[in-house]
């Protein structure tokens, strides 16, 4: 091979990789377990393809700031996310799916802040079940990321 076909060949693979890393699937989750965390928000982009979520959150760790990763911003516009309903310094309860490898962070299922509770399939933050009476509006919440 060539110096210029070694350097192509090089680089087309860099490309993959990087498209590849690009996009990624929910498999570092456990949705077989649900988890509720409560902290402070720090952060909060509803944004494609993967929502982010960065909470102060104190517990036997000690303080410190977690991200957490949800749905596309279109799946979090139709479980009835609205503009300017997460701020910086709220209270959040947040449903997550925790990391397989028992790290910090998840996949967010469902949350309440501010007295309104967004949930994936009807989730609940509070309970991690569906919720009764409406607490929770209901989108389609796979883990097809």
């Amino acid at each position: 091979m060539t110096g210029v076909k070694r350097f192509s060949f090089a680089a087309a693979l860099m490309l993959c990789a990087m498209a590849a890393a690009a996009h990624h699937s929910a498999a570092s989750f456990d949705f077989s377990q649900r988890v509720t965390i409560e902290g402070v928000v720090k952060s909060f982009s509803v944004v494609n393809p993967h929502t982010a979520a960065v909470i102060t959150v104190t517990d036997t760790k000690g303080t410190r700031d977690v991200t957490y990763e949800g749905h596309s911003a279109s799946n979090f516009f139709r479980a009835g996310f609205t503009n300017g309903s997460v701020k910086v310094g709220d209270k959040i309860s947040i449903l997550i799916a925790p990391r397989r490898d028992g790290s910090d962070g998840g996949f967010i299922q469902a949350f309440t802040v501010n007295g309104k509770t967004v949930g994936f399939g009807g989730l609940s933050p509070s309970t991690g079940k569906p919720a009764e009476g409406g607490e929770a509006s209901s989108a389609s919440g796979g883990a097809s990321q």
